[in-house]
């Protein structure tokens, strides 16, 4: 192939995709990595609640919750987790920077439900650090409810004895996704 010829197969190519295609490909999609990791784990701990209960899903949030993660953020190329102000996973102990997001969102949610709130800023090492609430759902409320039956409290101590991740409300903040820039 010419060189005229191999150029104007370029432009051609290039003309067929549009700026908002170049963005998209530069930049991380945070919004997606949260919903992807809120779907991947949602589901699974859904169908493990439905065929062997709410103590079992305690396993899956132990042991599958960090390598759902995992692979969102390499699927996506960003950082992808969650955090709160009172923690079940110590691994999930919130950032100085993060807390303040946190303690903003339930001031920002107390005013106003209309929109789950979300952040940005930029971290200490200089990276974008994108943050969205995470609003407790009725289906959490076994775990991490304010009537977390005995049993299923005792099976979470079992694996987690620093679990402070209790006494939620429905509608309530319960904590936040967080997504890091590689």
């Amino acid at each position: 192939m010419s060189f005229k010829l191999r150029i104007l197969s370029v432009i051609a190519c290039l003309s067929i995709v549009t700026p908002s295609s170049f963005v998209f490909a530069s930049e991380p999609s945070y919004s997606e990595a949260a919903k992807q990791l809120q779907q991947r784990l949602g589901k699974v701990l859904m169908s493990t609640i439905q065929s062997e209960g709410h103590i079992a899903a305690i396993a899956v949030c132990n042991e599958q919750a960090p390598a759902i993660a995992q692979a969102v953020s390499d699927d996506l190329n960003v950082q992808v987790g969650r955090t709160a102000l009172k923690v079940r996973n110590p691994g999930n102990t919130a950032s100085e920077a993060q807390q303040d997001v946190l303690r903003a969102f339930q001031q920002q949610w107390q005013k106003s439900k209309d929109k789950v709130p979300s952040q940005t800023y930029t971290d200490d090492s200089g990276k974008t650090v994108w943050m969205k609430a995470i609003v407790m759902q009725p289906q959490c409320a076994a775990c991490h409810g304010s009537n977390v039956k005995p049993e299923l409290k005792q099976a979470i101590n079992a694996r987690y004895p620093d679990d402070h991740a209790t006494g939620f409300e429905v509608g309530d903040i319960r904590g936040a996704f967080v997504v890091r820039e590689n």
